[in-house]
């Protein structure tokens, strides 16, 4: 009976710790949203993300899906596929990197709660999601898809 007191309570914990997470992260994305700041940060990193094969329509669902999480980002993923901005192979390589690197904030700030050492997982999963996607995104262009 104390394990399952223990367990629940431990449960209980730690989805107050996330809802705190969350709750803030949410309202910052609204106003994120409401005055444009997505847009100017989708300006600021091009340069880069256009290394890895990025096209400049493809930085705000991928800037969307690092900061606010996959579901976010797919859900403007989709929409800009839907509008066609986003052709050819741009929305399999957005897709790649939010998989391997997607809610940076959200996600390291729980690790954080629970006793990780937040630069070690920013630091692993960005270079992790830039290796692969280039690599992935090299081998498509040798291959001859656009």
């Amino acid at each position: 009976m104390e394990f399952i007191l223990q367990t629940a309570f431990g449960l209980l914990k730690l989805m107050a710790l996330i809802f705190i997470i969350i709750v803030p992260l949410i309202i910052i994305l609204e106003l994120f949203r409401s005055y444009g700041v997505l847009e100017k940060l989708t300006k600021l990193i091009s340069p880069l993300t256009s290394r890895l094969g990025f096209e400049k329509d493809s930085v705000f669902p991928l800037l969307a899906g690092i900061v606010f999480g996959i579901s976010y980002g797919g859900g403007v993923l989709v929409g800009e596929a839907k509008k066609g901005r986003i052709v050819g192979n741009q929305a399999f390589l957005v897709a790649l990197f939010l998989a391997l690197c997607h809610a940076i904030f959200e996600d390291t700030l729980i690790f954080i709660a629970q006793g990780a050492i937040w630069w070690i997982v920013v630091l692993t999963r960005v270079a992790t999601a830039f290796m692969i996607t280039a690599l992935v995104a090299i081998w498509l262009k040798k291959q001859g898809h656009p």
